[in-house]
């Protein structure tokens, strides 16, 4: 199906750790930028063996933490500290 707009070069379903069961989503790669526009313009919404999907854009996590706040917030707690930052203990 994806084949039909370019090369996918990865293709990579997410299952749940502890269960081994897919969870529903996954990840394909295509080399080609437009391409894999052109195939989430045409196939998103699309009913594929019986089921609606949805394509989208991957986003890389550290784009949806500015300047990796939480990331360092989690990992200071980690670190046993007791020290104040901004009026929270950590």
């Amino acid at each position: 199906m994806l084949t039909q707009f370019g090369q996918v070069a990865s293709v990579k379903l997410v299952t749940d750790k502890e269960t081994g069961k897919r969870k529903g989503y996954g990840f394909i790669e295509m080399p080609e930028k437009e391409q894999a526009k052109a195939a989430i313009t045409a196939l998103n919404e699309k009913e594929v063996y019986g089921r609606k999907i949805a394509l989208s854009e991957a986003v890389e996590k550290e784009q949806e933490r500015p300047g990796g706040f939480q990331r360092l917030k989690r990992d200071f707690r980690n670190s046993g500290s007791n020290e104040e930052i901004d009026g929270n203990k950590w």
